[in-house]
């Protein structure tokens, strides 16, 4: 008898099991089931069950919640459960907001030439879908567990402003640390001439050190393998307004840095995000971002400078592609010759017309965020399951937006977005394809998410029990629209 069909006869009528979650280690079952009312539980059988919190089956049988203390559990017999160190390959960090879509990531990525990230959330997030980090941990360890994917992940701590945000995050095993000092980046740098730079420049603690260092001295970049060569020149007033904008940002990266070195106590990956910021990030500005970093012991696995062009959230590229190849020449070139560290592209989500350049001049060097796009997949799944509930969606989500895009960079056209009302039911979908309702949805998230009536999440609850009641739906979404990513990407 299978271990399958082991399990599958010591369960009651109505459990299945995930055939690919079936494992054993030193004499012990292990699986994952579903019972009624979609419930998940952890099946274990054999002497190792006694570690797991459950419900008692017999003598040797434990039925188990999906809780964080099972997880950590689990990860101790499983190692490939723990967030390991990416490969060589390029990764792909894929954001959750509902907890349910690792699954899905998993069938994304498949045998493709990817490493993947598949804990990914800020703390912005967390705290707007009333998450935690044990919470985005948990979720993307059952989330692989019922995948029986071996194939390892990351563990990415989005977007970071403090130091308690790293400590927590650290805490329960995030192996990926995203520092965020877009608070600490002078985005009027590049609208100040004459005095007003000078002044600026005044109040940078070492800036006259910086200047002489910088000034007047020309620096290059190649791309291996191909014919491409960068070099410019640091003019004085280039490397002021290098350093008003970004030399405090600077000092903040190398802070966290440090502050992440203390909270682990093995091996971790830093990202550095400069993307945030209202103005592109100049060759030059990368050359002096990538220096000051490295030679204050930073290690960086990534940095994300703001490219040229318009990256909006959850819609493609907006821009003259032929600028933002040459920019992308230059600055994958600098990331090549000045540490060899990845570019990252933030807000990935769709930017499907300009993922070719990256595989082409970066190779296995890149790394990519998404988040806000599976979670549109999540509506989507709405909008072809319950058309009432993906219209009351729709109004919800109309009355926050105006108070919700401000801390999102959108151009939305709210003319653009017809009323569902107006649409017949088998239309509703293809609201999902069209750039401004996807940004109405997309910005909006959090109000629909932590929206209570009553003490009830109203609207997460109905959204999680519509995509657990059809799962392998909400799977094949995900696997087709993320997979449409991977293989631009790879």
């Amino acid at each position: 008898m299978s271990k399958l069909e082991d399990i599958k006869k010591r369960l009651s009528e109505g459990f299945d099991v995930y055939e690919e979650s079936v494992k054993s280690s030193e004499d012990t079952i292990y699986g994952l089931t579903r019972g009624p009312g979609n419930d998940k539980r952890l099946y274990v059988e054999g002497p190792g069950a006694e570690i797991f919190s459950g419900e008692v089956k017999t003598d040797e049988v434990k039925l188990c919640p999906l809780s964080w203390d099972n997880a950590k559990e689990l990860m101790e017999v499983f190692s490939w459960l723990d967030p390991s160190l990416p490969s060589a390959d390029p990764s792909f960090g894929f954001g959750d907001r509902l907890g349910l879509a690792t699954p899905g990531h998993v069938k994304a990525v498949g045998k493709k030439e990817v490493f993947p990230v598949f804990a990914q959330q800020s703390i912005r997030e967390m705290e707007r879908t009333g998450r935690s980090p044990e919470d985005v941990m948990n979720t993307a360890v059952w989330g692989v567990f019922e995948t029986g994917y071996e194939g390892g992940f990351a563990a990415d701590a989005d977007h970071l402003k403090s130091r308690e945000a790293i400590k927590k995050t650290a805490k329960v095993g995030f192996n990926m640390f995203t520092c965020d000092p877009s608070e600490h980046v002078n985005p009027a740098a590049d609208r100040l001439l004459g005095e007003e730079l000078e002044e600026a420049f005044r109040k940078i603690d070492r800036g006259e050190e910086l200047l002489e260092k910088y000034s007047g001295r020309e620096y290059g970049a190649s791309l291996p393998g191909r014919d491409y060569q960068f070099a410019s020149t640091f003019q004085p007033e280039d490397v002021k307004r290098a350093i008003v904008k970004y030399f405090p940002a600077v000092k903040f990266a190398v802070d966290s840095f440090n502050w992440v070195s203390e909270a682990r106590d093995d091996q971790f990956i830093f990202e550095v995000s400069v993307d945030e910021t209202e103005t592109p990030t100049t060759p030059l500005e990368h050359v002096f971002v990538a220096k000051e970093l490295t030679e204050r012991g930073v290690e960086l696995f990534s940095l994300a400078p703001r490219f040229v062009g318009n990256i909006q959230k959850g819609i493609d590229y907006i821009g003259e592609l032929d600028r933002f190849e040459e920019q992308l020449k230059a600055h994958a070139a600098i990331a090549s010759s000045y540490g060899g560290y990845r570019l990252s592209l933030h807000s990935g989500s769709d930017k499907f017309s300009i993922y070719p350049y990256f595989a082409k001049y970066l190779g296995e060097n890149v790394h990519v965020k998404t988040a806000g796009t599976s979670y549109l997949e999540a509506v989507r799944l709405v909008a072809e399951k319950d058309p009432e509930l993906f219209r009351d969606l729709h109004d919800f989500a109309l009355e926050r937006f105006e108070e919700d895009r401000a801390t999102y960079h959108v151009e939305t056209d709210l003319s653009k977005v017809p009323s569902p009302c107006e649409l017949p039911d088998e239309q509703l979908p293809e609201l999902l394809d069209r750039d401004d309702p996807r940004q109405v949805f997309h910005v909006t998230y959090g109000s629909v998410l932590s929206q209570k009536e009553n003490g009830d999440f109203v609207y997460k609850n109905k959204i999680k029990d519509l995509l657990k009641e059809y799962e392998e739906r909400h799977y094949e979404l995900l696997e087709n629209h993320l997979g449409h990513h991977l293989d631009l990407l790879t």
